[in-house]
């Protein structure tokens, strides 16, 4: 038997009514009251005053702000409103305005929402109230934002955690492993193994926009951000030639194309930014870390090697750390964290950061196919291990699950392709309360970094290739095989559930394969992906 929906509509005020304008419905009741009753309301019905002459009043104003707090869903009746800042978020998301003359088809328009429509439209709809007017400071950002976006001000510089570095003795030649060198079942194809090509210069004013374009960031949630940098800037290859608009880029030349080499310069090419910087968190091993540093040796792309050293204890005076052709920067922490591992550094220079613990064991033809799909999908964390939530009924709470399945909502950043800008959102932006619970079961940091991307960019990760482990054999025993590792994982989940207030988690079977990984073809043919 389907339950009759209730409808609640007050004409009179038990106390005195707030000051309102002539055409308006009153205010009633104490703010603490009305948020009582509308955190048992689906929708909360706001009517906009009866002068046409008004595009919105302070008693509209309050009751659409209230009900974005507790989670209602605001119904507008009146075309003529303009809801705040209006022109720059995306309102239908979150409410409904309905003209009203069309008042009496409000009842069968709500009841012809789904139940994830309306999930959605709340969830979004208290996004907007935290982000833009929960506080006098967000308020005061978001004008500031508002500004800055219409008159093209590129906001300030993201700030960086500045690198104590730890001086070290190289000199060791790494030796090229067998098993590194091998690159298996796939061809990595063309790669520019020339060094680096410089940067491209911008003649023209910041102002100018450019589209139809390869764009690194195609999905930003929201048409502008309260963030304090848009990281995700174009980087335009040198030998393109641009021809107008809507005609796209084209290479210089006739008669170039499929090799590859034309895939990876539409992607940013090898200028130094378009590469990838590796972040190694380690603790006193040094032994397992010089392995795993000399297993980098020779490879593509790579700009650069931040070793987190996250112990008190220095790394041994006669300690020789091998030469693999680019940087090795070893950065000192205050105190020994997980979290150290997401701080944005400022010896990094590239956007894209391999995340990878000390005893990953990764052929260079993965870490390869990894980047390449990152560079397509910059948005999201691409990496190797994948796991899930999953939803325990008995206990009626949240679990954390490492068994092999085709369905993932995480990828381990163990091993893990991910933008820079996610390391500021991470340690300065992200609640403090999620780094505290870090630091105190001395875990969960890939799951707060998962947690993190997927509320910003509402999509799932992307797990690549079909390796389960990463682990190297023979290394010493990790975290990881403590019995209690994955009791703190599942309080971890359900402890940040409640600080975001919902599951961000999103499920996929999605997962990136080489095509051509029994094929050999001749180096000068395209190589491509297969989605599974």
């Amino acid at each position: 038997m389907e339950i009759p929906p209730q409808v609640l509509v007050e004409f009179t005020c038990k106390n005195q009514p707030k000051p309102s304008l002539p055409t308006e419905w009153a205010l009633c009741g104490e703010r603490e009251d009305r948020l009582e009753l509308l955190k048992l309301s689906t929708f909360a019905l706001i009517i906009t005053p009866g002068d046409p002459r008004l595009i919105i009043s302070s008693g509209c104003a309050t009751r659409l702000f209230e009900a974005l707090e507790v989670g209602a869903v605001p119904v507008v009746l009146g075309e003529q409103v303009q809801l705040p800042y209006q022109d720059m978020l995306q309102w239908n998301e979150a409410a409904l305005v309905v003209p009203k003359p069309r008042v009496t088809e409000v009842h069968f328009l709500l009841r012809s929402l789904s139940d994830s429509d309306l999930l959605a439209m709340r969830r979004q709809g208290r996004f907007l109230w935290e982000t833009y007017f929960s506080t006098a400071d967000s308020i005061f950002n978001t004008v500031l934002a508002m500004i800055r976006t219409r008159i093209q001000i590129p906001a300030a510089p993201i700030r960086e955690e500045a690198a104590a570095e730890i001086p070290h003795r190289s000199g060791k030649a790494a030796g090229t492993d067998p098993n590194m060198a091998d690159n298996g079942d796939l061809d990595l194809g063309p790669v520019e193994t020339e060094p680096p090509y410089a940067s491209p210069r911008y003649l023209r004013n910041f102002t100018l926009t450019v589209t139809d374009f390869y764009r690194s960031w195609n999905s930003a949630p929201g048409p502008f951000h309260l963030f304090p940098h848009t990281p995700f800037d174009p980087v335009l290859p040198s030998e393109a030639k641009f021809l107008g608009s809507g005609t796209g880029f084209r290479p210089i030349g006739g008669g170039a194309g499929g090799s590859g080499k034309e895939f990876q310069a539409a992607l940013g090419g090898n200028v130094p930014r378009e590469q990838f910087t590796v972040v190694m968190l380690t603790y006193e091993r040094e032994e397992v870390l010089m392995n795993s540093l000399e297993r980098l040796n020779g490879l593509p792309y790579l700009n650069k090697v931040v070793v987190v050293w996250n112990s008190p204890k220095l790394p041994s005076e006669d300690l020789l750390w091998p030469d693999i052709g680019v940087p090795i920067m070893v950065v000192r922490t205050e105190k020994n964290s997980l979290n150290n591992r997401f701080l944005p550094w400022n010896e990094i220079e590239t956007e894209a950061i391999l995340s990878i613990d000390d005893d990953a064991h990764l052929r260079h033809d993965e870490i390869m196919f990894g980047f390449r799909v990152w560079r397509e999908a910059r948005d999201r964390i691409v990496g190797f291990p994948g796991r899930y939530h999953a939803w325990d009924i008995p206990h009626q709470s949240w679990l954390y699950n490492s068994n092999y399945s085709c369905e993932l909502s995480m990828v381990l950043t163990g091993a893990a392709f991910f933008h820079k800008y996610y390391a500021y959102l991470y340690s300065y932006v992200m609640p403090q309360a999620i780094r505290d619970m870090v630091d105190e079961y001395i875990n969960c940091e890939d799951i707060a970094m998962n947690f993190l991307v997927s509320h910003i960019t509402r999509k799932p990760p992307i797990k690549v290739t079909s390796r389960w482990t990463f682990r190297c054999p023979g290394c010493p025993q990790a975290l990881s095989h403590d019995d209690s590792h994955f009791h703190e994982r599942h309080k971890c989940i359900n402890f940040f559930v409640k600080v975001y207030g919902y599951m961000p988690l999103l499920y996929t079977q999605f997962r990136v394969d080489s095509v051509l990984f029994k094929t050999r073809l001749p180096h000068d043919k395209t190589k491509c992906f297969k989605f599974i």
